[in-house]
């Protein structure tokens, strides 16, 4: 399995962090912070393709204590070979990582939130 889930967008690279935060919406979560990594380091004096980070989870506070180990999820934004990508870490890959919590279940189930999202975003 990859323990990235990405997607090529034809939007611009603006219009792709706008198609991921309405998608975000669309699906029931919410964005818990946005960091402009590209912009932020590019006023350093750095250069470095775009990049924008959301961290994502769901509008309501998660009912089960060791989903926060998941959450909040985090999808990617940037620019690669002059088109944008959406990419996001799959949440099921730390289904593994912690398995005396018995996060299966949830974890899939916020993996397909999570891979809703990005399609929503790039479709």
């Amino acid at each position: 399995m990859e323990y990235a889930y990405k997607r090529r967008s034809a939007r611009s690279f603006k219009d792709a962090i706008d198609a991921v935060e309405r998608s975000v919406r669309v699906h029931g979560f919410i964005v818990h912070r946005k960091y402009d990594i590209g912009g932020t380091v590019g006023a350093k004096g750095f250069n470095i393709r775009p990049l924008v980070i959301l961290e994502i989870g769901p509008a309501e506070e998660p009912s089960e204590a060791p989903l926060s180990l998941v959450l909040p999820c985090r999808i990617n934004i940037y620019e690669e070979d002059g088109q944008s990508v959406v990419a996001a870490l799959r949440p099921t890959v730390f289904g593994s990582v912690y398995p005396e919590h018995r996060l299966d279940e949830v974890v899939e189930a916020v993996e397909a939130t999570v891979i809703g999202i990005v399609d929503g975003a790039t479709g």
